[in-house]
Order: C-alpha cells, then sequence, then structure tokens
C-alpha cells in the first residue's frame, strides 16, 4: 500500500507514479484540495493507494476503521482504478482509497466498489 498524508507525500508519489489513470486522479485530487487555502492536503484528506499484496486486515489497520462496515460517501469507477471515499468527520475530513481493478486485488475492495453507498 502506499499512503499519502500530507502535499509533500503527494509530491513524491505523482514523481513516481507510472500509471496515467492514477496520476490523473491523483492530481485532480491534490489541485481541487490546493484550493482550500490555509490547509495542507492531510488536513483535508488522506490517500491509501491499494496494491495487489494488500489484505483487508493490513487496510484495516493503516486506516483505522475497516472499510466493509463504514459507510462510503462515493465509489467513483475510473476505467482501471476505483476512488472510494469515506468521511469520517463533521469537519470533512476523510480517506480516499485507490483500487486498482485487477484480479489480483483482495475480492472484498472489488466488491466494496461494485456496490453503490444505497446499497450498503
Amino acid at each position: 500500500m502506499i499512503i499519502i498524508t500530507n502535499t509533500v507525500e503527494m509530491t513524491r508519489v505523482l514523481c513516481r507514479v507510472t500509471d496515467a489513470t492514477l496520476r490523473r486522479i491523483l492530481t485532480e485530487r491534490a489541485e481541487q484540495l490546493a484550493e482550500y487555502d490555509g490547509y495542507d492536503l492531510g488536513e483535508l484528506a488522506h490517500f491509501l493507494i491499494v496494491e495487489p499484496s494488500d489484505s483487508l486486515d493490513t487496510i484495516e489497520a493503516a486506516l483505522g476503521f475497516s472499510p466493509l462496515t463504514n459507510l462510503v460517501e462515493v465509489v467513483v469507477d475510473h476505467g482501471g482504478w476505483f476512488e472510494a471515499v469515506f468521511i469520517l468527520g463533521d469537519d470533512g475530513f476523510g480517506w480516499v482509497l485507490l483500487i486498482p481493478d485487477q484480479p489480483d486485488i483482495d475480492p472484498a475492495f472489488l466488491h466494496l466498489c461494485s456496490e453503490t453507498p444505497e446499497s450498503r
């Protein structure tokens, strides 16, 4: 897994990302969050990029919650990548999970992405 918790980390990850779709998603979100003057990206959202070796247990430990039991706000299919957003508080802070649509990803994540928030 790759975790991004601030603007510096986002910049580092963007320098290393080779997947065009993932780069586009991260760039768009970084630009959107940069519009909130006076806040670092990490004060607004943290990002977790799921990798094939990641299990549900390791992701839950990193997040501090289960993405399968917390209500997902929105899931966006970007064609090859899913973006699942979890808002954790009234201040709007949230986690953004980026999950590749690949057969070697834990099926629990792909199931999460196939459901709509209304069906959970």
